[in-house]
């Protein structure tokens, strides 16, 4: 809203005349009576406008955020490659297995179904293990599986996780060279729905969160990860299996769509007037 301010001088010496605006002048006194009806123009007022609209623009939609990324590639130091080896819990064995037999997918299923190519690992990267204050700064996915769940890392190995894609606005907001975080690991059933969490093997004895992720430290200057794990560079990644507050926690954050075929109508021909198709 713009306030515009105007002097006027007061004439004491007229006395006791009114006039046709409607002011009136008594002795050293004086009653301004201003009128809520006139006319306003406002072509003068474009760029008070402009702002205001801005403002409320803003109010109403959330502000750019630049989605602009870096791209770090696995340390070959002081390992060409890695392997991260996923261990499912089998129930009827009361075993670790790795093989996705144990998540409920049969051979067949493995070989090339629907369900088991919409299936997926999740590797998301926190800035710190405190799940009460952490910070998600990006994710990124396994989707080529192949039939067993151990995966080879490097340079020479096509793997979807070989290249982590950091915010170029988190590696702005860092002062030093290196940045320690802590990655979670987590796969999507398509057959049940469900997520399966995932803990460290390494920290099985730990019973704060910090058992559930993996120590990493990304290279700011060579742009380059690594995971900071005693079992480097053989990766033990197990199921989590006794933490149901958790697990379900987890699979509240889930939504499930179906993705049903569509079911035309059999006619070939549409008859409007009873709003179905007729076989002609």
């Amino acid at each position: 809203m713009s306030i515009i301010k105007q002097k006027i001088r007061f004439n004491s010496s007229l006395i006791g005349t009114t006039g046709t605006t409607g002011t009136t002048l008594t002795g050293n006194s004086i009653n301004l009576m201003i009128s809520l009806g006139s006319a306003i123009n406002f072509i003068e007022y474009g760029e008070d406008i402009d702002n205001l609209t801005q403002i409320k623009t803003l109010d109403l939609v959330n502000p750019v955020i630049d989605g602009e990324e870096r791209r770090f590639k696995l340390n070959p130091l002081p390992n060409d490659t890695i392997t991260l080896q996923f261990q499912f819990y089998s129930v009827p064995l009361a075993v670790y297995l790795s093989s996705f037999l144990a998540t409920g997918f049969t051979s067949d299923e493995i070989s090339g179904t629907t369900n088991f190519n919409n299936s997926f690992f999740i590797l998301d990267f926190y800035d710190t293990f405190d799940i009460n204050s952490q910070t998600k700064i990006f994710t990124t996915y396994l989707t080529k599986k192949g039939t067993v769940p151990i995966y080879t890392i490097g340079a020479a190995v096509n793997n979807q996780l070989y290249r982590w894609y950091v915010p170029l606005s988190y590696i702005n907001a860092q002062t030093g060279s290196t940045i320690i975080g802590y990655v979670k690991f987590s796969f999507y059933n398509s057959k049940t729905g469900m997520i399966t969490p995932f803990m460290n093997a390494d920290n099985i004895g730990i019973t704060t969160p910090e058992r559930v992720f993996f120590k990493s430290q990304l290279d700011l200057i060579n742009k380059t990860w690594e995971i900071l794990t005693a079992s480097y560079p053989n990766i033990i990644i197990k199921e989590l299996v006794t933490n149901t507050l958790y697990n379900d926690k987890l699979n509240n954050t889930v939504t499930n769509m179906n993705n049903l075929q569509q079911n035309p109508p059999s006619g070939n021909t549409y008859d409007y007037k009873t709003n179905t198709y007729l076989i002609i």
